[in-house]
């Protein structure tokens, strides 16, 4: 899966211009009054305003071996990277990660996968970001949820014999759908997932397909 673009929703949406423009660096638009663009390689992602309070997990890929020049170039900058058990790095199969949060309080990980072919970067700077690679999706029920997205929206998973009634995996490392259950908690921190609305773009195979999230429907979207 490669995501094209994410829309997310903002209660703050000025606050947000000013962290990720003046504080980490991204090339950010401010299409309207109330809409913000934050630019990467290959993609973007897009804040909307909203009086709604929500908040999401979202992750941004990185080049290989920049990692620990994310977190100098982070901390330099006053954002304090969240820990799980003192840690500042977490450690998957797939590669590793900085956590932090946003001026919305969402929580924003930094991801490294060292099984995508791109070159490795030991120099970190908002230019080294790629692209947008994964969204939450907190969900009543993440089975029946991620097996439509495999069935009728032209997602390809990793593994869909892995998917539980707790967390689906729904994409692969170049671009996922985290498809979790509401209240489970967002690594690494003790929030729990909540239900929140967002659209988003992605190829699959050179098929685009546009979806919208919202009030826990699944619609589909046309240009």
């Amino acid at each position: 899966m490669e995501i094209q673009e994410l829309k997310i929703f903002s209660q703050n949406i000025n606050e947000q211009e000013s962290f990720y423009s003046d504080v980490l660096g991204f090339d950010c638009i401010r299409t309207s009054a109330s809409t913000l663009e934050v630019i990467t390689k290959e993609n973007k992602l897009i804040f909307e305003k909203s009086d709604s309070m929500s908040y999401y997990h979202f992750a941004f890929l990185i080049p290989p071996k920049s990692l620990e020049s994310a977190i100098a170039y982070v901390e330099d900058r006053s954002v304090e990277l969240l820990r799980l058990k003192n840690d500042k790095v977490i450690y998957f199969d797939s590669g590793k990660a900085i956590y932090f949060y946003d001026k919305d309080a969402n929580i924003v990980e930094f991801i490294e996968r060292p099984t995508l072919k791109y070159r490795s970067q030991h120099s970190f700077s908002a230019d080294s970001i790629i692209k947008v690679n994964e969204i939450g999706l907190p969900v009543k029920n993440p089975l029946q949820v991620a097996g439509r997205l495999v069935a009728e929206f032209n997602v390809e998973p990793l593994n869909e014999m892995e998917f539980n009634s707790i967390f689906c995996w729904a994409g692969d490392y170049n671009g996922v759908i985290i498809v979790v259950k509401e209240g489970r908690n967002w690594l690494p921190t003790d929030k729990p997932a909540i239900s929140n609305d967002f659209s988003i773009w992605y190829e699959e195979q050179g098929k685009a397909t546009g979806l919208k999230f919202e009030n826990n429907k699944i619609i589909r979207l046309s240009r």
